[in-house]
């Protein structure tokens, strides 16, 4: 089913979850997995999107969906409505940007949830009054909780479980090189637990979550400062460059040179 707005539209299905063709969309496309592993086909690389996780995709990025677990939902909305939410919001981009990252946040699961339920009970259309709302509102979402160049830092989960404690302790010093058993210590969990908890709470490993908030730390610093990309990988907790280069390449698939280039131009 396909629910059509002049802002963007709304897809909800349980065939055809394979693509023979590739897409190339002027919008911006965010994709939730309701119930397993859908894995998307890029020219930068495979993206794979576990269980309630999501990633956004910028427009203009050539692509194609592999496969998808019983259902396939996604959601398009156009640049400028997303674009006019940002500068309401006090976010003054002229270009967000959003990562490659699939990620998992409490919020999305419970829009996307609602929005999936609702709309599979419709048999006599949905008014265009609601499909405008629901757009407004996602776009209000994805700059709050997707994972993009206009964030400062990454998103992080709410509530006062280990994982938002061991989050907690990592924003306030993620300079530190951090190791596994030093993180379940402060979630008094074991680690294996603790890292079964944290991936299903963020969708990413400890360390994995823990190397993109560095990144994201770093990303306005990029933009509006004119230090150097050693310095600023140095400063935010990176071993060497090359490791940050290596994760700015499969976030952005730039480098963080092309990356500050791309935004002082389209600032």
């Amino acid at each position: 089913m396909i629910w059509t707005n002049e802002q963007g539209l709304f897809l909800q299905r349980h065939d055809q979850l394979g693509e023979r063709d590739w897409r190339y969309d002027d919008c911006f496309k965010l994709i939730f997995s309701p119930y397993g592993k859908g894995e998307y086909q890029t020219h930068h690389g495979d993206r794979s999107i576990g269980e309630e996780e999501f990633f956004i995709m910028n427009p203009k990025v050539e692509h194609k969906q592999l496969r998808a677990t019983q259902e396939k939902f996604l959601v398009e909305l156009t640049p400028s409505l997303l674009q006019e939410a940002a500068e309401k919001m006090g976010i003054h981009h002229t270009h967000i940007e959003f990562s490659t990252v699939s990620y998992r946040h409490r919020q999305m699961i419970q829009w996307a949830t609602f929005m999936r339920e609702f709309l599979s009970r419709q048999k006599e259309g949905v008014s265009a009054l609601f499909l405008e709302n629901s757009l407004v509102q996602l776009s209000i979402l994805m700059i709050e909780y997707g994972v993009g160049s206009h964030q400062k830092e990454l998103p992080i989960p709410s509530g006062s479980d280990p994982v938002y404690r061991v989050v907690s302790a990592l924003k306030e010093s993620y300079i530190q090189q951090w190791s596994l058993d030093e993180m379940a210590v402060v979630a008094r969990m074991n680690k294996f637990q603790f890292a079964h908890a944290f991936k299903k709470e963020t969708g990413l490993s400890p360390y994995s979550w823990l190397q993109v908030y560095r990144l994201f730390r770093s990303q306005q610093e990029i933009i509006f400062t004119e230090h150097s990309i050693l310095s600023i990988a140095i400063k935010h907790g990176f071993a060497n460059v090359a490791a940050f280069n290596h994760l700015f390449k499969k976030m952005y698939h730039k480098t963080p040179t092309q990356f500050r280039h791309f935004h002082k131009v389209n600032q």
